[in-house]
């Protein structure tokens, strides 16, 4: 089983990822803007370069292809559809990741977080919220263009993770 946690940033997908991942026993990959391209000095907002949402592209696809099913994604390809496609000034490169994700995205649940909550800053991303909200914004109309069957959790950590275990046990 593979479980995608989509949405803007700030929106409890760690959280989520990390819970539901304890809950089903299954492996967790997590953020690597978080974990990996903010520790190698990436640049990781309104202005990330192409370099670095393909290098994004690159090893959020190789984990989704090396981490042994089951698992939970606190990111999903289509991060980099979302963020590329606003952040990007090359069309060439967001075709590129477009075409990527289109041939690649393979998930069983697309749980969608919307904004719900105030922003925490964490030092990385970006705390604009026009900026969460154009984000949160072109999710959906990702989501709808590449015809992704998603699902809305909202609620506290306890109620998200009560409707994503109800919809998995279906």
């Amino acid at each position: 089983m593979k479980i995608a946690i989509v949405g803007s940033h700030s929106v409890g997908k760690t959280t989520l990822a990390k819970h539901l991942a304890q809950r089903l026993n299954c492996n967790y990959i997590p953020d690597i803007v978080r974990e990996e391209a903010v520790k190698k000095g990436f640049t990781i907002n309104e202005n990330t370069p192409p370099e670095v949402q393909l290098w994004l592209v690159a090893r959020q696809w190789e984990l989704e292809t090396v981490t042994p099913e089951s698992w939970v994604a606190d990111k999903s390809l289509f991060d980099y559809v979302v963020y590329g496609d606003l952040v990007l000034k090359d069309e060439d490169v967001k075709k590129v990741i477009r075409k990527i994700v289109q041939r690649v995205v393979r998930y069983d649940f697309v749980f969608y977080l919307p904004i719900e909550f105030p922003m925490e800053g964490d030092g990385i991303r970006s705390i604009d919220p026009e900026f969460q909200k154009e984000i949160d914004r072109r999710f959906r109309k990702c989501l709808d263009e590449f015809n992704i069957k998603y699902i809305v959790l909202s609620g506290s950590i306890e109620e998200r993770i009560k409707q994503a275990l109800d919809h998995i046990s279906k």
